[in-house]
């Protein structure tokens, strides 16, 4: 493969059931090249939530998105609209062409990586429900993090709780 991985997705848009108060999208690239190689790079290097190499697919955090690898396809949500989907879109191409050119100064990392449940996330928080997260609840808060929507410093009473703190990092493998 070249020093670019990627030259020209096709983008398009698709709607979300994201927000009920309005619109959203996620934006979906077909790409003509096979991007499977780049995944354990991105695996070593980036927030990445799910990891399943014998699918293959990676789905991490970029810039406040999430986006999902499959081998000719890039997915990015969610976007307001088609010029926030372009701009994401290429932020992401332009984060993994990088990757791919710096790629010798990286040890590539194929293991799996999996979020836990909500419930397990669920069961180390302090189950106040106090709401300084933003959330309804404590269980609301731990399905968020769960699915990489929210980081675990939203949760005050967790950062207080230095024991919890380092098991829950442990348990969604950011320790």
């Amino acid at each position: 493969m070249a020093e670019r991985l990627i030259s020209a997705p096709k983008p398009r848009l698709e709607a979300s059931a994201c927000h009920l108060d309005r619109p959203c999208y996620r934006v979906v690239a077909t790409v003509p090249e096979d991007i499977r190689e780049v995944m354990p790079y991105v695996n070593a290097v980036s927030q990445v939530l799910l990891y399943e190499p014998d699918e293959p697919v990676i789905i991490f955090r970029l810039l406040g998105y999430r986006v999902a690898l499959r081998p000719r396809e890039i997915t990015v949500g969610t976007v307001a609209d088609w010029e926030e989907a372009q701009r994401a879109l290429s932020e992401v191409v332009e984060y993994l062409n990088k990757i791919w050119a710096e790629r010798q100064k990286i040890s590539p990392d194929t293991r799996p990586k999996r979020r836990p449940p909500a419930l397990e996330i669920y069961k180390l928080l302090p189950r106040t429900n106090c709401g300084q997260c933003g959330e309804v609840s404590c269980l609301a808060f731990a399905t968020k993090l769960a699915l990489g929507k929210l980081e675990l410093e939203a949760c005050e009473p967790l950062n207080k709780d230095v024991e919890a703190r380092k098991r829950l990092l442990k348990l969604i493998g950011a320790d």
